[in-house]
This record gives C-alpha cells, sequence and structure tokens, in this order.
C-alpha cells in the first residue's frame, strides 16, 4: 500500500472541502424533511449524505488516510459554517476512521458495489454509536435504538455508498480523475 501524494491530498482537501460547504445547505433540506419522518422515528435515514466523505474519497484514491482524511475535512468545514460546531469533527474521524480500518483489512483492493456497501454501513454503525453516546440513546426503549441503527444503516447505503459510486463513476467518464487509482485500476470491470 503506498501513501498518499500531494496531489492526492491536495484533491481530497479542496474537494472535501467544498463537500463541507454542500452538507452545509443539506443541513437546511434535513431541517424541511425532518418533521415528515420524526414521527416514525426515521429522520435517520437522512443521514446518509453525511457520511460520503468516508466513501467517495477512498473509491477514487484507494490510499490509506483517504476515508478518515476526507470524511474530516469535510466535518470540519461543515462543522465551522453550521450549528453542529466541533462535535462535527468527532463525528467525521469517528466515521472514517471505521471505514478506513474496513479498507485496510481489504488491503485497499476491492471495490465493487459490496465493498462500498458494507464501508458504507460501518460508517453508519459508527455515526449510530456516535449519536448512541451523545445523544443519549442508551436511555431510549431498545426498539427505538434498533430502528435508529436500522436507519443509520439503511441512509449510509443509499446516501452514502451508492451516490458516492454513482458521483464518482461519472466524475471518472469526464477524465477529470484521470490522475488517481479510480481511472488506472481494473477492478471496477473486474468486480461490478
Amino acid at each position: 500500500m503506498s501513501k498518499l501524494k500531494i496531489n492526492e491530498i491536495v484533491f481530497i482537501a479542496v474537494v472535501a472541502s467544498g463537500m463541507g460547504v454542500f452538507w452545509w445547505g443539506y443541513t437546511f433540506i434535513y431541517d424541511i424533511l425532518k418533521p415528515f419522518l420524526k414521527p416514525l422515528i426515521l429522520e435517520n435515514l437522512l443521514n446518509g449524505v453525511w457520511l460520503m466523505g468516508a466513501i467517495f474519497f477512498p473509491y477514487i484514491i484507494r490510499k490509506p488516510g483517504s476515508a478518515v482524511l476526507g470524511e474530516t475535512i469535510a466535518a470540519f468545514v461543515q462543522g465551522f459554517i453550521a450549528r453542529w460546531g466541533l462535535l462535527s469533527i468527532v463525528y467525521g474521524f469517528g466515521q472514517g476512521i471505521a471505514v478506513e480500518i474496513f479498507f485496510m483489512m481489504l488491503k485497499y483492493r476491492k471495490w465493487n458495489k459490496l465493498t462500498l456497501i458494507v464501508a458504507a454501513s460501518i460508517s453508519g454503525i459508527s455515526s449510530y454509536a456516535i449519536s448512541f453516546y451523545f445523544e443519549k440513546w442508551y436511555l431510549m426503549k431498545q426498539s427505538y435504538q434498533v430502528i435508529q441503527l436500522a436507519s443509520f444503516i439503511v441512509g449510509a447505503i443509499f446516501l452514502a455508498g451508492f451516490l458516492s459510486k454513482w458521483l464518482a463513476d461519472r466524475l471518472k467518464k469526464t477524465g477529470v480523475l484521470n490522475q488517481f487509482e479510480i481511472a488506472r485500476s481494473g477492478w471496477d470491470k473486474k468486480n461490478k
């Protein structure tokens, strides 16, 4: 496994900063949709967007550090301009490091849909665990906890896993990602 190069770190920093600004904007969409899902206690279905950095960057770069760096930078930027504050960094780091460990176990070699679904699920579970502690969900009924965990995982799969893959694949077709491993790797064709 090779280390991140300067151009890869710069790419992550710039795009993750933009992602953080997007997440800030997404907060307004979340606030509009949340009241419709809250009575069903399904508002956490929407949280997957905030997990994208942990999937999007490693899928493109395929090197150690890309998940935790991308997710943490995006969370820092969002936390700086949104109401979430410094707690965003805790979430970003927790979501990113959990995925990073998963990709390390795979030696950054497997990039099919199932791998990204599992990675997104892991990020969702990590985010749930952080919320479980900081939002004191351990005081809630077990049925509430199970629904929240399921909501985090489902939201992560669709809004972090599938959306990150879809977006990165579209960018790859334009040629703007030609300098990164996603464009050079044969894994995409072999492991659809």
